[in-house]
């Protein structure tokens, strides 16, 4: 039996069947199908193919960032003080894609976004979170010590307080308050008898008249303010001293200023005290009496000079009242100048003058005749050898005395030395 067959179905078995391609389904999508659509013979072979190759598709142009990479969900913000920025929240720093991209797409569809150094948050705390900075870092170890200060507080007991034994001691304070004031007033320790001495300058009258003790004053009570106030009329009274004898006896003394100086006043004759402190005291009584060898001889009672006796004139009594309290005798005094007693000097040659007696030492002062404050420039000291020291303004005092004491010493014959400048003196002497 003769077979027949279509000419089409044997030239489709001569010749090597063309594979055909479909497109995969949703399972296999991007991939080709290796089966061919048309059927050979089970007799004939199939023939071995080369395997397909995946094709491909090329890569559409990428739109917009944010149309080709889908947003990723938005991870956690970080812990960070208030007012930073973290890198989300920084202008154009793009958003971060959900799904793995391959390379070569990336590079075309998104381009490379530069932050700026400063828009970058620092370096957050391991533990908090929280940006860590010089400040940052000294607040928290000073929180930490004040922590843990607290928690050491709390460890220590505190003393319980028993409201009975506090009301106990407060009672006890308030008796025995209420003791002093009661013995302080108590007429058992009554100031009733008043003693009263006087001074050089202070006669025992004079203070007496003028102190006043209240009634009901005590050992304990005594305003000495007020008995110094009732003397300091008298000017030369500084203070006043008061001592106690039990039970009832008060023995008052005035305190006397320390004559420094004395201010001659050549055309009034009248020599002022000045005391150490710049105040002037009173006037002088220039009545002084000496013998024939020129001794110092007491005056009589009614304050006359007795009988074989002569009287030194003014400036020689001011000179040997000076002498005798160790003051020095300023002299040249301008004759504008009214002291008053009780009041500061306030004559600029008479405070200079001041400065001299209060600055040399009085193993000095005592070699020191007189001092003469025509001005302040042109002080001058006349010393009891003879020498004249011109001194000038009152600076480098404690200088200009030892370079004055050097040259006496060193030089026989000295009879003058200028120390206005102590480091430059120059000096003139006359030989033996």
């Amino acid at each position: 039996m003769g077979s027949s067959f279509s000419r089409k179905s044997s030239s489709s078995a001569s010749k090597t069947p063309k594979p055909t391609y479909r497109r995969a389904s949703a399972a296999g999508k991007g991939q080709a199908s290796a089966r061919p659509t048309s059927s050979v013979s089970p007799k004939t072979p199939r023939p071995r193919t080369a395997p397909a190759k995946a094709v491909s598709r090329p890569a559409a142009k990428p739109r917009a960032m944010a149309k080709a990479v889908p947003a990723a969900k938005a991870a956690p913000k970080p812990l960070r003080p208030v007012g930073e920025k973290t890198v989300a929240g920084i202008k154009g720093a793009g958003k971060v894609a959900a799904k793995p991209i391959a390379k070569s797409s990336l590079k075309q569809a998104a381009p490379a976004v530069k932050i700026p150094a400063s828009k970058l948050p620092k370096a957050a705390s391991p533990k908090t979170g929280a940006v860590a900075g010089p400040k940052k870092a000294v607040s928290a170890a000073m929180a930490s010590a004040a922590s843990a200060a607290g928690g050491l507080a709390g460890r220590i007991p505190r003393p319980k307080i028993n409201p009975g034994k506090a009301l106990i001691v407060i009672g006890v304070v308030f008796a025995l308050f209420l003791a002093g004031f009661i013995l302080a007033n108590s007429p058992l320790f009554a100031a009733t008898d008043i003693q009263v001495k006087g001074s050089d300058h202070v006669e025992v009258e004079t203070a007496r008249a003028l102190i006043e003790v209240p009634e009901g004053t005590t050992m304990f009570n005594v305003d000495e303010k007020a008995i110094y106030d009732s003397l300091k009329a008298i000017p030369w009274v500084k203070g006043v001293d008061v001592k106690r004898e039990w039970p009832h006896t008060l023995v008052v003394t005035p305190v006397e200023r320390k004559m420094r100086a004395i201010a001659f006043i050549t055309a009034d004759e009248v020599a002022w005290a000045i005391g150490e402190d710049g105040t002037w005291i009173a006037p002088l009584s220039l009545v002084v009496a000496v013998d024939a060898e020129g001794n110092e001889v007491a005056l009589n009672d009614d304050g006359s000079v007795p009988e074989g006796a002569a009287q030194l004139p003014a400036f020689e009594a001011a000179l040997r009242i000076a002498q005798d309290s160790g003051s020095l005798l300023l002299t040249d005094v301008p004759s504008d100048i009214s002291p008053k007693g009780g009041e500061p000097v306030n004559a600029k040659v008479v405070l200079a003058g001041l400065d001299y007696a209060n600055g040399f030492s009085d193993e000095f002062v005592a070699q020191i005749k007189d001092i003469s404050v025509a001005s302040v420039e042109a002080i001058s000291a006349n010393l009891v050898s003879g020498v004249e020291v011109s001194l000038g303004k009152p600076q480098n005092i404690v200088e200009k005395e030892r370079v004055v004491t050097k040259l006496l010493a060193e030089h026989q014959g000295v009879t003058y030395i200028n120390v206005r400048e102590p480091g430059a003196y120059t000096f003139r002497s006359t030989p033996l």
